[in-house]
């Protein structure tokens, strides 16, 4: 049986982990599978694995950015230096360890998760060994185009998530004659046989409270909703940096008893979130292949999104499965969520065009592009 290895920085909560354990899963009943991991992050991993998957985690540790940064806010100076060293030592395992795991891959196939990882295989990968390596990402920053032609340098394939990324990358490496780009989508772990009901006027949206998913926006969209309709209710699943700030937000704008934010939750209770919802709205800055629309849509969701470049506009087919709104127009977003929340019939169509659309990424669909470039 063959062997694949995938590159991952930890297996806690986040959308590329979330599809890595996906891709594990669908491809361990036909290879043999291995998970080297970074970070152990002190627990156990958020997504179910299956039990024929390797995990091997390089530190049993978590990065101290938030220590080190409370350290200072403080003006401890023997804190400070006490997580200076142990930043500076985690950074110095993460790079050296990792490398150090390349240089000793035993794989048939190794699967890059990151770029940072990618420039690796490129400079340390043993002969014979297929590289391959999956952007998660979009960015078209010079610095990021930039990296990329490095760190791809020396990498036989890269896999994109959707047409226009393997556009963007066509052009970004033409004049590397070595890497082929190859599209496959990300892996719906299941669609459930029960769908929301959508028979009220709740909204929800998940991911981490962290500035690019733009949750600052949804609150001042949910606001001008509520004027609409006075019923609505709003659900943010998930926890990070930006709680606080959002918080605030929420009761300047006096939507205290509207909105809730849930924290961060296990994968089944996001799925409970949505099956009780009626309409889920994503206002990310950016996006490449989000996974959380293809859960949402998997339970008959209608799907909002800004059409931003180049994920959203992957899963939503405008007027048909939900609607793409021109990027950052609040008032559009909020006309276009109340009048689908006023209109049953059309809210109702589009939930079941999105659980159609859903079933083109099950394993069924998706494990046979893989098996085409693994062997």
């Amino acid at each position: 049986m063959k062997k694949i290895s995938i590159l991952l920085l930890h297996l806690q909560h986040g959308g590329i982990e979330k599809q890595t354990v996906n891709l594990a899963n669908t491809l361990c009943g036909h290879y043999s599978v291995e998970l080297i991991t970074v970070y152990s992050m002190g627990k156990k991993p958020a997504y179910p694995i299956d039990p024929r998957v390797t995990v091997r985690y390089l530190i049993d540790d978590k990065p101290n950015r938030a220590e080190f940064k409370a350290a200072v806010k403080r003006l401890n100076p023997i804190k400070i230096i006490k997580e200076g060293i142990r930043a500076a030592k985690i950074l110095y395992l993460k790079n050296t360890l990792m490398k150090k795991a390349i240089k000793g891959l035993d794989c048939d196939t190794v699967l890059s998760t990151r770029a940072e990882y990618a420039l690796l295989l490129s400079k340390y990968a043993p002969e014979g060994v297929n590289t391959i390596t999956q952007e998660h990402l979009h960015n078209d920053s010079e610095k990021y185009v930039s990296f990329v032609k490095k760190a791809f340098s020396n990498i036989d394939r890269l896999v994109v998530l959707c047409p226009w990324s393997g556009e963007n990358f066509s052009g970004w490496l033409r004049d590397n004659k070595r890497i082929k780009i190859t599209e496959i989508p990300n892996i719906l772990d299941t669609v459930p046989g029960e769908s929301a009901a959508l028979e009220g006027c709740r909204i929800v949206s998940a991911g981490r409270l962290h500035p690019v998913k733009n949750f600052s926006s949804l609150i001042r969209v949910f606001a001008k909703i509520k004027d609409r309709i006075p019923e609505a209710s709003l659900t943010i699943v998930g926890g990070g940096e930006e709680e606080g700030k959002l918080r605030e937000e929420i009761k300047a704008l006096g939507l205290g008893e509207s909105v809730t934010l849930t924290g961060m939750v296990s994968a089944d209770k996001v799925k409970e979130y949505m099956l009780s919802s009626d309409l889920y709205i994503m206002t990310s800055h950016t996006e490449c292949f989000p996974m959380v629309l293809l859960e949402a849509s998997s339970v008959g969701l209608p799907l909002i999104s800004y059409d931003v470049p180049v994920g959203p506009r992957a899963i939503i087919s405008d007027c048909e499965n939900g609607y793409l709104i021109p990027y950052a127009d609040e008032d559009v977003m909020a006309e276009k969520a109340a009048s689908l929340l006023a209109d049953r019939d059309t809210l109702r169509r589009f939930g079941k065009q999105a659980k159609a659309m859903s079933y083109n990424y099950t394993e069924e669909k998706i494990l046979p592009l893989w098996k085409n470039i693994l062997g």
